[in-house]
């Protein structure tokens, strides 16, 4: 009995020293935003959902009647912005207090990711990260880019596609992976399931799930990270050690034969090549070195998730909406015509097609609830106090889908960004705001992402009918929308449909040039 109770005494000297701090510490002079009662020491810990979270903050404010939301969990302060406004208030007006990030335990402390810029605090180290970025992808090597995505659409999208259209989940992302290899690292890319592609993706997804709050409890009661890995219930020990050696290795092994190939001087035009060859000269060359490595592993995997999660739901939109997808295709046909693929040429006359991207990044945004801000000081705002060490979370989803700015929300209407014809200025416009964050921690690559996932769609609806599978019986399969409950990213869960060549189309003769391609 006595070395029970000499056990239990570290316990209870905890749970007495968290009442007393929970209990004394210092109370702020104006209320916290509105939010739901709290508990002692856990705060909202019970009551906040560990999937599908931007709905559930977006039905919060609606039932408490606002747009900033004030939540706890065992101490951490958590804000939840659901109004753009409030979001371009703090995180770009203010952009100095609020253009950190909080710790991701899971990610950043258990599996120890953290060469990432997109998650990095703010600071010297993030920025240098962010300008070497910024250097090579400028607005002159746009022109590269959409070579590129031209390329990796034609020689392995629509052939996959044709040629095995029951595997095209799997076929966008072994486009838009390859892509991102090449723009990255310069390497050449198998058309179909190439290794060094299926790895960084099987990785990646792993590392965003890692990131999300609903994946690992460690993510929400954050000392857990300090358990051992023999302890029952530390089976995400063990998943982030073996997850650690896997990310170590998809930062090292591409960079390593980009290295190899420069050194032979076979190494093609991308972002490792130009950004040493630019830092060649410094002084702190071997710095640089690093956080171009650092670098490119993070453009890597932003642009695989990101595009390829708006690229399937562009597909479940058409799959779904067969008269917006009608609609497009007439347009299309109108402008490109039945005897070439389109151009990026052809953008500015589609301005329907226009309308159903930004109608895609609306209805589903790439990550709902973006990465979480940081406070780095406390501040007012409007009336209510934020404290120093507050997670802000940009809900992009309850911004996206304010009945008041986007009525109807939920569904899927193109037209509303149509004025006479074109392209409206007077509703918000997801590509320019909401879709890629806010302030200084806006994603970098947006340029990139949106003219991969405007030529994809393009060259899907020139050449192909998107339909509705068909069960044993003949019947079409119906297909409800739904999405991943607990990541990062916001992708489409799996889902069965048919691609046909269309009608009219002489597809054989529009991909002659490209159906024999092995490598790109």
């Amino acid at each position: 009995m006595a070395l029970l109770l000499l056990r239990d005494i570290p316990v209870l000297c905890f749970c007495i020293l968290a009442h007393f701090i929970y209990r004394y510490r210092r109370k702020p002079i104006l209320p916290y935003p509105p939010g739901l009662p709290r508990w002692p020491i856990i705060g909202n810990a019970l009551s906040i959902p560990l999937t599908y979270m931007h709905i559930f903050y977006k039905n919060l404010g609606d039932r408490l009647g606002t747009k900033i939301i004030y939540v706890e969990a065992l101490g951490r302060p958590i804000v939840v912005l659901n109004d753009i406004r409030i979001a371009k208030d703090l995180l770009e007006k203010r952009s100095g207090l609020y253009s950190s990030r909080p710790e991701l335990p899971m990610l950043t402390e258990v599996i120890g990711a953290k060469e990432f810029f997109g998650t990095m605090p703010y600071g010297d180290e993030w920025r240098n990260h962010r300008r070497i970025f910024q250097q090579y992808f400028s607005s002159k090597k746009q022109y590269h880019v959409e070579e590129s995505a031209v390329e990796f659409v034609r020689k392995g999208l629509l052939p996959n596609i044709y040629q095995a259209p029951q595997d095209a989940h799997e076929h966008v992302r072994s486009c838009i992976g390859g892509l991102s290899t090449s723009l990255t690292y310069g390497l050449p890319t198998r058309r179909c399931k190439d290794p060094l592609v299926f790895f960084a993706e099987d990785v990646f997804t792993k590392l965003t799930s890692a990131a999300a709050p609903g994946k690992y409890l460690v993510n929400v009661i954050s000392p857990l990270k300090y358990v051992p890995d023999w302890m029952p219930g530390a089976e995400f020990k063990r998943v982030a050690r073996k997850l650690r050696d896997e990310k170590d290795r998809l930062i090292e092994e591409p960079y390593q034969m980009a290295q190899k190939n420069m050194d032979e001087s076979t190494l093609s035009d991308c972002f490792v090549l130009g950004s040493l060859e630019r830092n060649r000269d410094k002084a702190d060359f071997e710095r640089q070195a690093q956080h171009i490595k650092q670098a490119a592993s993070q453009i890597y995997g932003a642009a695989s998730e990101t595009i390829v999660a708006a690229t399937m739901t562009f597909i479940l939109a058409m799959l779904t909406c067969p008269d917006v997808q009608r609609r497009a295709q007439q347009e299309l046909d109108s402008v490109v015509g039945s005897n070439r693929l389109p151009e990026f040429s052809d953008m500015p006359n589609l301005p329907y097609l226009s309308a159903i991207i930004k109608e895609v990044l609306r209805w589903n945004p790439i990550a709902p609830m973006g990465l979480p801000h940081f406070t780095t000081e406390e501040d007012v705002y409007e009336g209510y106090y934020i404290p120093k060490g507050s997670v802000i979370l940009a809900n992009a989803y309850a911004m996206l889908h304010d009945e008041e700015v986007f009525p109807n929300s939920t569904e899927f209407k193109p037209e509303r960004f149509i004025k006479n014809g074109v392209i409206s200025d007077n509703v918000l416009d997801p590509e320019n705001v909401v879709t890629f964050g806010f302030g200084r921690r806006v994603c970098p690559g947006s340029r990139v992402a949106l003219s991969v996932l405007y030529i994809a769609a393009a060259s899907i609806l020139t050449v192909f009918d998107i339909s509705p599978a068909l069960d044993e019986k003949g019947d079409p399969i119906k297909v409800e929308p739904e999405f991943i409950a607990a990541s990062v990213v916001s992708e489409p869960l799996p889902f069965q449909c048919k691609f046909t060549p269309r009608q009219g189309k002489n597809i054989e003769s529009l991909l002659e040039e490209y159906l024999a391609a092995e490598f790109i």
